[in-house]
């Protein structure tokens, strides 16, 4: 009976230790985690279209509490119908990818802008016919480089933006 008692302690410390080095190797995923949600929040008008859980075989924390290791959030623009700005943050990426998604509701289908295209690439254009440049002055151009999530066709047109473009609308009046 002892000798159950010490292996049975023996392999609870085990798993203790296994446990504790896996949630230490997880844990900058969950603080990203926590980041990349605040971020959503403070984004004037954004909602959440996708994420994406991921699980490591050599992280047993992770096959039952899976950290969100990607994030993606679009907002509205309002000059454009069914065109919106979408941010994806990765983990362990230094800078999130910003796109510009025109969304063909009838089809199905989307356009996808970037700002890292090159120059020979189409721009994509205002309601106006000019090319659509960023704050950093980087102009968007399509790119088809880009695997596209197809539930976002969904969240875009399958949802009611009304509150996310008022909410756009009123940060594009404060500032």
């Amino acid at each position: 009976m002892k000798h159950a008692f010490k292996r049975l302690g023996a392999v609870g410390l085990g798993i203790a230790v296994v446990v504790g080095l896996s949630y230490s190797a997880e844990r900058p995923k969950y603080r990203f985690q926590e980041d990349a949600a605040e971020t959503g929040r403070v984004i004037p008008g954004a909602r959440l279209v996708n994420a994406v859980q991921s699980v490591e075989l050599a992280s047993p924390v992770s096959w039952f509490w899976p950290a969100t290791t990607t994030w993606n959030f679009a907002w509205p623009d309002l000059a454009k119908p069914n065109r919106f700005y979408a941010v994806s943050l990765n983990y362990g990426e230094d800078d999130p990818d910003v796109l510009l998604v025109d969304a063909d509701c009838k089809t199905g289908a989307a356009e996808l802008y970037d700002l890292d295209e090159p120059d020979s690439a189409p721009p994509a254009l205002s309601v106006r016919g000019e090319p659509v440049v960023a704050p950093n002055g980087k102009t968007y151009r399509r790119t088809a480089l880009r695997p596209f999530p197809t539930n976002w066709i969904q969240s875009f047109c399958d949802t009611d933006w009304s509150a996310e473009k008022a909410s756009v609308a009123a940060a594009q009046q404060r500032s």
